[in-house]
């Protein structure tokens, strides 16, 4: 008996021993807990010895199933990046491996302001039209930009020859340019008054007005060349950028004083009989026909054509073969046929529709498409 209280209280003096030995132990892990570094900074502190592009991939790979999501990591990579002096292709090669960086969209608008505009046999009310087309587009890129914040989204409605255009041409496209990353800290929300809509509103009746008195011509293929590629915004590391174009034309493509790009006079019934046949791309080329080609890279641009109307009677000129009802496929070949060789991403081209809003949907469709 005297043996067991012996074991036992020998049991009891070492207990608070046992229990400072736990405490110990979970205050160490505790510490460590505190002091050891974090993935996050382990991931940093690489980066910052990591001198290029292939160092920074085998880090992101090395972290990326824990950090993929890590605002900080993120943008620590997407800053060393760059820093360096890569060039498009390593860019893009970057590009493939890191997430996506945020989207903006790039809106151009380039409406034919030459004498179309004027010609109410062919196209009665087409200022009407244009002002709706313009409203639509406009409707559509504040519904799908209001709700961000700290976006770059941009919206401009420009000219075809800024050369010709005069200062007054000059001011009021300058007034239809909406650039959101000036807009920082801050919902779009906030960006989107009413007085944009005034202005934008009034600017663009004001443009019409001036183009009645003065029409421009519409060059399409000098714009392409001399102003297009300034107006694209190319992708970057922070921010992916969806470039649209929207021309608004009748779709013959004639500069005033130039032979017409899209040429018909002379090559009716090869034309017309190609429509007929389904080869209309074929004759083109057959008959060296092609738009020239531009150098400009639309591989990350979607174009859309659209207000394009077949003529019946042309009050300029005399053309005999005007009102044969098939210069739809023949126009819409020549400009798909121009802009594939361009390497666009996606061509629309659609006819002035007898019902507006079914433009108005399918300006919202390739807007947010």
């Amino acid at each position: 008996m005297q043996a067991k209280e012996i074991k036992y209280n020998k049991k009891k003096n070492k207990r608070p021993i046992y229990i400072l030995l736990a405490f110990v132990g979970v205050f160490c892990m505790f510490i460590y807990g505190l002091t050891r570094p974090s993935l996050q900074s382990q991931a940093l502190k690489e980066l910052e010895t990591s001198y290029n592009k292939k160092d920074i991939e085998m880090v992101w790979h090395k972290f990326k199933a824990e950090l993929y999501q890590d605002e900080e990591f993120l943008l620590e990579i997407r800053t060393k990046l760059t820093g360096f002096n890569l060039n498009e292709d390593e860019k893009q090669e970057c590009m493939g491996w890191l997430p996506p960086a945020p989207k903006s969209l790039n809106v151009i608008i380039i409406p034919d302001l030459s004498r179309r505009i004027l010609d109410t046999v062919n196209n009665p009310d087409q200022i009407q039209n244009d002002i709706f087309v313009l409203n639509a587009a406009w409707k559509t890129f504040v519904k799908t930009t209001r709700l961000k914040e700290d976006s770059n989204d941009r919206l401009m409605i420009d000219v075809t020859d800024r050369e010709q255009a005069s200062g007054q041409f000059n001011r009021v496209a300058d007034q239809l340019q909406y650039d959101l990353s000036t807009h920082k800290g801050k919902s779009n929300i906030l960006y989107f008054t009413p007085d944009k809509d005034q202005t934008f509103n009034s600017a663009i009746t004001e443009m019409y007005q001036l183009a009645k008195t003065k029409p421009l011509g519409a060059d399409y293929r000098y714009y392409f060349r001399q102003y297009l590629d300034s107006r694209l915004q190319k992708s970057t590391f922070f921010d992916t950028y969806i470039n649209k174009v929207i021309i608004i034309t009748d779709g013959y493509l004639e500069a005033e004083g130039k032979k017409a790009d899209t040429r018909l006079i002379g090559y009716e019934k090869q034309l017309y009989n190609a429509v007929d046949a389904g080869n209309v791309q074929q004759v083109i080329a057959a008959n060296g026909l092609n738009i020239p080609k531009v150098n400009i890279d639309l591989s990350n641009t979607s174009i859309m054509v659209c207000e394009v109307s077949e003529r019946n009677v042309v009050p300029f000129t005399k053309i005999p073969w005007a009102g044969k009802k098939r210069d739809f496929e023949i126009l819409k070949n020549y400009w798909e046929d121009w802009f594939t060789r361009m390497g666009a991403k996606k061509t629309v081209f659609i006819p002035r529709e007898q019902a507006n809003e079914i433009t108005a949907v399918a300006i919202s469709n390739f807007i947010n498409d």
